[in-house]
């Protein structure tokens, strides 16, 4: 049967195969979208991407690489990450003059622990990655329900086909002994007659016999 055949290997594979395309397909148009406003020197937001591309935010929020593309080169992003960048070099240099002369060999030897990197992301981004990881779970739900209706339709259709066959097949059964039954009936009738017409023929035979037998005797005598 096909769902059991397709069981052997991974039965996702052809819509793990889909999403991946999908996903590719809007990394390229949002790239193409961004390199056109940068060519234009237009600023790069959701609203200037969707004008020229179509694409939608959402689009592109439940894409993950397709989402980093869109922060690297967001306008109001960059420009607030230059800002932030700016403030800590001027925090860096200010903190770097206070601790001048102060042991930069025991700066040094200090050991820097391991540090889990989701650490480092704000709470805002934090927001954002746990939106994104419920949107794809979500997806793959959708995908998982998708891929169990088509399997439960499936299997309910090769039912229903081996249902009528073997439906098919015990009607032309039936049909089949019903002819064999009355053929071998006829045979019975037609053995009879026969079997009556030897009768009769041998006791004319034996009538036959008997009156020859006594003209032979009566013309002797």
């Amino acid at each position: 049967m096909t769902a059991h055949s397709s069981s052997s290997g991974d039965p996702y594979a052809h819509l793990r195969g889909y999403a991946a395309v999908q996903k590719q397909a809007t990394v390229e148009r949002l790239k193409e979208a961004i390199t056109l406003l940068e060519i234009e020197g237009r600023p790069v937001n959701t609203f200037t991407i969707k004008e020229v591309s179509g694409l939608d935010y959402m689009a592109y929020y439940r894409n993950r690489e397709a989402f980093q593309l869109f922060q690297e080169h967001s306008t109001h992003l960059r420009r607030k990450r230059e800002q932030e960048q700016a403030n800590r070099q001027a925090t860096s240099r200010s903190s770097k003059k206070r601790k001048q002369g102060k042991g930069r060999e025991a700066l040094h030897a200090v050991t820097v622990s391991p540090r889990d990197p989701l650490l480092d992301y704000k709470r805002p981004r934090l927001v954002q990655l746990l939106h994104e990881a419920r949107a794809e779970r979500d997806e793959a739900r959708q995908q998982l329900q998708a891929v169990q209706v088509s399997i439960e339709q499936r299997v309910q259709a090769e039912r229903s086909n081996t249902e009528h066959h073997a439906q098919t097949e015990r009607a032309e059964l039936e049909q089949r002994y019903r002819k064999l039954l009355q053929d071998h009936m006829q045979c019975g009738v037609t053995i009879a007659k026969l079997e009556a017409e030897v009768s009769e023929y041998l006791a004319f035979m034996e009538r036959f016999r008997a009156a020859l037998h006594q003209e032979e005797h009566g013309t002797s005598s």
